[in-house]
């Protein structure tokens, strides 16, 4: 079972000094709804990616933010005193107005928490791909060193 296969990988990540895993697939797929079943049935903290656009974030001027972004963010999950944070809605954080790079916050993010995100996109093997509207191309970034979990 894939709730199963996600706990273990958490288990098994929280030995390292990151603990990351991505749930990577397109839309529709089910990674929602996975995700909130892993925070109702572990007791996992789930977290709406779109909290994360706050007036102080949004205030800033974009080279700032870029900066400060995991900062704040960081702080906003510090609060929760969360055991796993799972990340849903993940598409937010391309948005150009971020000046984010998502995968690097999220790396920042799984030094100090255990996070299992909805990566929106896909991967092959060796590269992520992800599926954001609003972008003139997909951005590709290098899946080396990452835990994957496909969702089909």
């Amino acid at each position: 079972m894939i709730i199963q296969q996600i706990v273990e990988t958490v288990r098994e990540g929280q030995k390292s000094t990151e603990c990351l895993v991505l749930l990577v697939g397109r839309p529709g797929s089910g990674k929602s709804k996975l995700l909130r079943e892993l925070s109702t049935i572990r007791g996992w903290h789930y977290v709406n990616c779109r909290t994360f656009l706050t007036e102080e974030l949004l205030e800033m001027v974009p080279k700032v933010r870029a900066q400060e972004a995991p900062r704040i963010i960081t702080a906003a999950l510090e609060m929760l005193k969360p055991e796993v944070v799972v990340l849903d809605d993940m598409q937010v954080l391309f948005a150009p107005v971020l000046q984010v790079d998502p995968l690097q916050l999220l790396k920042h993010l799984s030094r100090k928490f255990s996070v299992v995100a909805a990566w929106p996109g896909e991967y092959d093997g060796t590269k992520l791909v992800a599926a954001t509207s609003g972008q003139p191309a997909p951005k590709v970034y290098d899946a080396k060193g990452l835990t994957i979990i496909q969702i089909e």
